[in-house]
């Protein structure tokens, strides 16, 4: 955990839960991560490397990776 930021860590855990807990919740927010995820592809020029830095919402990456694991359940 980080110094100082046991809030977040709480916050982020109760929003996981919700996603478990509430499959409307779920669709939708997938649906909004890949709309944004979309955009910011559409951002990155031709020519930019593989390893260049793409900024991604906390959210939007917690929705991505919960639902990789769901699907690896």
């Amino acid at each position: 955990m980080m110094s100082g930021q046991g809030s977040l860590m709480t916050d982020l855990r109760e929003f996981l839960g919700r996603l478990d807990d509430d499959p409307l919740l779920r669709a939708s927010a997938n649906l909004r991560t890949m709309s944004r995820v979309r955009e910011q592809l559409e951002r990155i020029p031709e020519m930019a490397w593989m390893g260049d830095p793409v900024e991604v919402r906390l959210a939007d990456l917690l929705v991505l990776m919960n639902q990789l694991m769901t699907r690896m359940r």
